[in-house]
Formats: C-alpha cells, structure tokens, sequence
C-alpha cells in the first residue's frame, strides 16, 4: 500500500469517527409560552398538538384520588419551563406534579402540595425563573421543579 492510499484511508476512518462523535446542542430554552388545558378522554389521556404530547393520565388519577378514572373529563394544566420540566395540575388537585422526560416516558420529579383542600380553578404561567400557580382570587405561588418559593394571598 503506497503512501497516498494509507493517508487518504486514515482520512476516511477519521471522519468516519468524527461523525459518530456525541452532539450537544446547549443553551436550549424549552419554555412553553402559555400553559395547555387539555380535557382528559374516555380513555384517560391528554393531548396537546400544538406542543406534541400524548399521555395517559391514570396513574396520576390513581396517585392524587385514588381512583383512575377521576380525571375523566377533567381539564387539566400543563406548562413547560425553561429546564424541560413539566408541570402538571387541574381541579381538586392538592399538588402540583413535576415531571422529567425519558425515553417515551414522564417520571415523576416531585409533587409539591398546594393545597390542603384541592385547587378551585388552576392556572400555570411562566414568571422566570419560576413557574407561576394562580387559584381563584389572588391566590398566587411561585414554584420551582422542587417547592413552593413564594406565596401571596
């Protein structure tokens, strides 16, 4: 093998690496401007097309009632924050789920308890850092992936 075809082969095999090299896109924002309030199926799933999710909730019904069919035509709310967190609430829920993503999956990150009684009228926004709860009059708390930071009546 002459000196051409072993540098030209060393060439190729270096870009053959260097393709199957690891990619990180970094800096991602994943925010979701508003909050999605899905109505819960027959089936018990939620669907948003506009932000691509599809899930089945009655492992959560299960969790926060103990009843898996509870969220029948429930309307829940789904916000994303800025790290990729979703958080998850509706009506007569006490707590707020935080969930991670997985491959085809949602993990339950926390449950933050915002209620003693059940959220009346729920409502999630973006206020960076924090995701924002709103339940009926003035009631407002600022929540992190991990606990509530603020709250004001």
């Amino acid at each position: 093998m002459n000196k051409s075809a072993k540098f030209l082969g060393l060439a190729i095999a270096a870009a053959i690496l260097q393709s199957c090299a690891s990619l990180t896109l970094e800096n991602v924002d994943f925010t979701w401007p508003v909050e999605s309030a899905l109505t819960v199926s027959a089936t018990n799933t939620i669907e948003d097309g506009r932000y691509s999710i599809v899930c089945n909730v009655a492992p959560l019904a299960t969790k926060e009632f103990e009843d898996s069919t509870a969220l029948r035509g429930a309307t829940l709310r789904v916000l994303r924050n800025v790290e990729g967190y979703y958080f998850l609430t509706g009506p007569k829920f006490k707590h707020v789920y935080v969930f991670t993503t997985g491959v085809s999956e949602l993990s339950m990150k926390s449950a933050i308890e915002v209620s003693q009684t059940g959220l009346v009228s729920p409502k999630l926004n973006q206020h960076p850092p924090y995701v924002e709860l709103l339940d009926g009059n003035n009631q407002r708390k600022l929540l992190t992936k991990d606990e509530i930071v603020e709250e004001k009546k």
